[in-house]
């Protein structure tokens, strides 16, 4: 059976899911079992935008004299999107490998357990618009404070602009 995918903008859309599911109805008396699934949809964000982000973490890398790898990490610490995460010690080498950065905060005890506490999270392809908004804005005041010549803030709006959402549209801080 083919994957079908229907996206609801109007009311009207939901007929046509109904219609859709009526003809799937021989298929499920036959004992088919049909997967759906319903989800708020999301914008993909603009590779531009994205490529742009990386441009200027080259501009910082080669003025800080560091490598590009080092600085993504930094921006990601610095504006990315992390969580706290408290680890019991002898869980840590392993539990670490689930993010893709991390940053060690320091160790504790707690009940004669040892702990190791990290700020943890997923790179930016996992990030919804407002997200990598969110860190496209730090990496651009990042290579401002260096000097670094940046696109103007309607242009930058404009590479955000191709994947703007109703979420972004209401949080966008220009």
């Amino acid at each position: 059976m083919d994957r079908k995918e229907i996206q609801i903008k109007k009311p009207n859309d939901i007929i046509e899911i109904s219609m859709y599911l009526v003809k799937l109805l021989p298929e499920i008396e036959k004992g088919q079992i049909i997967d759906c699934s319903f989800e708020q949809h999301r914008e993909k964000r603009s590779k531009n935008a994205n490529d742009y982000s990386w441009v200027l973490q080259d501009k910082i890398a080669k003025i800080l004299n560091k490598s590009l790898d080092d600085i993504h990490n930094e921006m990601i610490l610095q504006y990315g999107v992390l969580e706290i995460y408290s680890i019991k010690k002898e869980a840590f080498e392993s539990a670490k490998r689930l993010f893709d950065y991390f940053e060690n905060l320091g160790e504790s005890k707690l009940n004669g357990k040892e702990f190791v506490h990290i700020k943890a999270g997923l790179g930016t392809h996992t990030y919804n618009t407002k997200e990598m908004s969110t860190f496209i804005d730090g990496v651009v005041q990042e290579a401002q404070n260096l000097g670094i010549e940046t696109k103007t803030p309607d242009e930058i709006a404009k590479l955000k602009s191709l994947w703007r959402n109703d979420d972004f549209k209401t949080n966008q801080s220009h």
